[in-house]
């Protein structure tokens, strides 16, 4: 691929960029903490397309510590975490995402997924219920879900997973209902 060499450039640049920002920030002491947040959650998210997680991490973490109750922030610390194969600490900062706001889909299937990456698959299919809950057109889920149902081997619920009724669910899982 010709392009890949002037998007890696690319990216570069734009880090660099970023990394002046957040030093600008550190110098002036500005006091402007939503600025210093947006440009560390930007650099994070740059760091993270160029696979360099534990910058991204670090980036997310000072980010989520300057501005404690944004659930997204900590949603991709999360990633970032589980992008790196730290799937326990990912569910931390999924946890802290969650008792921020509750009923934020994105994060239920975050951290579905990093249950599944721990062979936890009972805890998996109780967040993927969750996140169907809440988010009932995310149809590929009901993929998920069966994974892990066949993994714990729960012959009897995979037809139900095929009929997609969440309600006959209720009965053998633990998830609110929305």
């Amino acid at each position: 691929n010709n392009n890949s060499g002037g998007e890696e450039g690319a990216l570069q640049q734009l880090k660099s960029l970023l990394n002046q920002a957040k030093q600008y920030d550190l110098d002036n002491n500005n006091g402007n903490i939503e600025s210093s947040v947006d440009v560390l959650e930007a650099l994070g998210v740059v760091c993270n397309v160029t696979r360099e997680y534990e910058e991204a991490a670090e980036c997310f973490r000072t980010a989520a510590g300057l501005s404690p109750e944004n659930h997204q922030l900590w949603n991709k610390l999360g990633a970032t975490l589980a992008n790196s194969n730290r799937s326990v600490e990912a569910q931390h900062a999924y946890q802290k995402a969650l008792s921020i706001k509750p009923k934020y889909a994105r994060v239920w299937l975050n951290l579905a997924i990093s249950h599944s990456n721990l062979q936890n698959h009972d805890e998996a299919a109780r967040c993927y219920l969750q996140t169907l809950s809440l988010n009932p057109g995310a149809l590929h889920v009901w993929s998920y879900l069966r994974i892990s149902l066949t993994a714990t081997e729960r012959w009897d619920l995979l037809s139900v997973a095929a009929s997609q009724d969440l309600n006959a669910f209720q009965e053998h899982f633990d998830f609110v209902q929305y």
